[in-house]
């Protein structure tokens, strides 16, 4: 972690504007071509959801803003990030589980199905990590395909941490694409910053 000097950072009218607002969250959707992705996971019997989770922590690790968290009134970034994904258990209720972030696909796949199996063997939230800021905020909507999306926010405190949900993979032409929703606060994270993401997703997703 490393805080953010505000009195000369360049976006420091930027910040106090935006953290100053009722509601300084923005989001968008934005569709991904998951076409590789998808078929290199039904061909190795991998785990889409995982390929794309670990695709996403790679961008988003390789986004400084990404990481930038308000804490008492300070900005910080935190490195490396990693993913609390919710985890749909047989009973149709979700816990949130901690996956922590490994730059190998296997070893991180490996821990990913360890931690998963775990929450869906308890009952309940698990919110136990819910404190970290090292984290970004996964969900998946696998049964639709969505061109809007809100998030629950908590509009009381300084939550800056991203948010991400995939939505349903689905066939356009000879390519697979996914939606992707993201909600980010615009005290710490722009437009400049949403795109510089999506571009490292799209090429990490291609390869």
């Amino acid at each position: 972690m490393k805080k953010i000097d505000i009195e000369n950072w360049k976006r420091k009218e930027h910040y106090l504007h935006f953290s100053n607002l009722d509601d300084p969250y923005w989001g968008l959707v934005v569709e991904v071509d998951c076409s590789k992705a998808f078929a290199t996971a039904k061909s190795r019997s991998q785990s889409f959801f995982l390929l794309c989770l670990h695709a996403s922590l790679q961008a988003a690790n390789a986004t400084e803003e990404f990481g930038y968290r308000i804490v008492d009134s300070e900005v910080c970034c935190f490195a490396p990030l990693h993913a609390s994904a919710t985890i749909m258990r047989a009973d149709e209720t979700f816990g949130c589980c901690f996956i922590e972030f490994k730059p190998d696909f296997e070893e991180f796949a490996a821990n990913a199905m360890c931690q998963i199996e775990l929450v869906k063997s308890r009952s309940g939230m698990c919110l136990e990590n819910d404190f970290r800021y090292d984290q970004i905020y996964y969900s998946s909507l696998p049964w639709l395909k969505f061109s809007a999306l809100t998030f629950a926010r908590n509009l009381k405190g300084n939550d800056a941490i991203p948010k991400f949900i995939f939505g349903k993979a689905n066939q356009q032409g000879d390519k697979m694409m996914m939606p992707v929703a993201l909600q980010v606060h615009h005290a710490l994270v722009d437009g400049l910053h949403v795109a510089r993401f999506f571009d490292r997703f799209q090429a990490i997703l291609d390869n």
